[in-house]
């Protein structure tokens, strides 16, 4: 396999990831070195667990291990069975972090020395504060394995340090229901819904101010830095157009788009970030208008999907919004 980087060109992960996926092929009799070899895998490969894989492949070996398997809550089931070591510095930074609303935003830095091209955030605008999980490319399709993995993950995690009887508020899936819920009543134990703009676990504002005690800061410290040092050693160079981009591409759903704050998160003046990108022969305008353009046509993909609920995923209030935005870019 081509050499690839963490935050190159294209979206990639760690072969640990993988873990628990061949562990389940395995124990089920399957050929899980034909499977692997379908996506351009190998043992060999995943001997490493700090070996970078494209993205797309493993999403894609993920949803034909549930086929091949005939178990389509497979994602649900893995993700409860994890151990956090599979997750690097992350995980280890998650416990040991002081408070839980700590290790959740922790988690999400520490996380992309693991997985790029993922948008992963605590919310807190709201009453209820909210995870989310999600690849940011919506060409990546389906996903599903992959967010029930991560969505049962993340309460695993948190069963870990608030204890097994914890639940969340509610569970949101961006992906249409299954036939059978039951597997989702289980593994939850609360409202699931779907077809959402984003993968989501909703907690309650209490949840945040418990404290770990498995807490250890000097643990923290030194993941920290491990997870620092391997993103250092595995990018390439990011433009600022480049940077953009993924700003927007976190933020399209959740906030307001202001070139002020999008400066300010870089480090420069309106100003200079105008000027910087002119040069570059773009602008943040477009560059919003471009992602919008671009997730609007990954997500028209997706059976089921209303366009009321396509607008909400790009950052528009209602479909006649998003009505106006397209008449508007075929002018353009």
């Amino acid at each position: 396999m081509k050499k690839v980087t963490l935050n190159g060109s294209f979206p990639m992960l760690r072969a640990a990831v993988m873990g628990p996926v061949v562990r389940a092929l395995d124990a089920s009799g399957t050929d899980c070195d034909a499977l692997l070899a379908e996506f351009g895998m190998s043992r060999r490969l995943l001997s490493n667990p700090y070996e970078i894989l494209p993205l797309t492949r493993c999403v894609a070996a993920f949803e034909r291990a549930a086929e091949v398997l005939d178990e389509s809550a497979l994602g649900l089931r893995l993700g409860s069975e994890l151990q956090l070591t599979e997750l690097g510095p992350a995980g280890l930074v998650f416990l040991s972090s002081p408070t839980l609303q700590a290790a959740l935003r922790k988690f999400r830095r520490a996380f992309a020395s693991w997985q790029n091209a993922t948008i992963s955030e605590l919310l807190c605008d709201g009453k209820w504060p909210t995870w989310t999980y999600q690849i940011a490319d919506p060409n990546i399709w389906p996903r599903r394995q992959d967010a029930e993995y991560s969505l049962s993950m993340m309460c695993n995690m948190l069963r870990c340090v608030c204890g097994a009887a914890w639940n969340p508020v509610e569970v949101q899936f961006e992906h249409a229901a299954p036939a059978d819920l039951k597997p989702y009543a289980r593994h939850f134990r609360a409202p699931v819904r779907f077809q959402q703009s984003f993968n989501s676990v909703v907690l309650r504002p209490q949840d945040l101010d418990a404290s770990l005690k498995s807490a250890d800061t000097q643990m923290v410290r030194m993941m920290e830095r491990h997870a620092t040092d391997l993103i250092s050693r595995d990018a390439m160079p990011h433009s600022l157009v480049e940077q953009v981009r993924d700003l927007v591409t976190r933020r399209l759903a959740h906030e307001k788009l202001v070139v002020g704050d999008i400066a300010k998160d870089l480090g420069l003046s309106d100003r200079s970030l105008q000027r910087h990108l002119a040069f570059e022969g773009t602008s943040v305008r477009r560059i919003v208008r471009e992602e919008r353009q671009r997730s609007v046509e990954g997500l028209r993909k997706r059976e089921g999907l209303t366009n009321a609920a396509i607008a909400r995923a790009v950052g528009y209030a209602d479909a006649t919004v998003l009505w106006r935005a397209k008449r508007n870019w075929k002018k353009q």
